[in-house]
């Protein structure tokens, strides 16, 4: 621990890194959800979090180091938090790519199910013009 004093408060680097984590646990429980509703403002308050990181004065590295001029206690406290959020922004990620992945295969069997994924009544192709098909296939 370095002999310098943090210059934010105990109580207000706490308050900081909660408002970080829940921004990013609540992300993580309405993707979990798949409530679409929740998803727009849960976005926004996590990208705001999230810019609040960036916006910090030194930015995440400088974030860390005047994490670690607590005392040994309260540095582990204020790191869980930090920690806790890391990692529920990693599983939001995953969770994002997921959901994309799911709305790919969704599309695809979408469009499979149309009529002009089938064969026409005379067992041509749609889009067929005497055996080639057209670009819009």
């Amino acid at each position: 621990m370095s002999g310098q004093v943090p210059s934010i408060s105990f109580d207000g680097m706490q308050s900081f890194l909660q408002k970080i984590a829940s921004a990013v646990l609540d992300l993580r429980s309405a993707l979990e959800a798949n409530d679409m509703e929740r998803l727009p403002n849960a976005l926004d308050l996590t990208n705001a979090a999230l810019d609040s990181i960036n916006q910090y004065p030194g930015g995440a590295e400088q974030l860390k180091v005047d994490i670690g001029r607590f005392p040994e206690e309260q540095n582990r406290s204020l790191m869980s938090l930090l920690d806790e959020a890391s990692v529920n922004h990693q599983i939001n990620g995953d969770l994002i790519r997921l959901a994309m992945q799911r709305s790919a295969a969704m599309q695809s069997f979408i469009a499979q199910q149309a009529p002009s994924a089938t064969y026409d009544s005379e067992g041509g192709v749609p889009g067929s013009v005497g055996g080639v098909l057209s670009r819009k296939v």
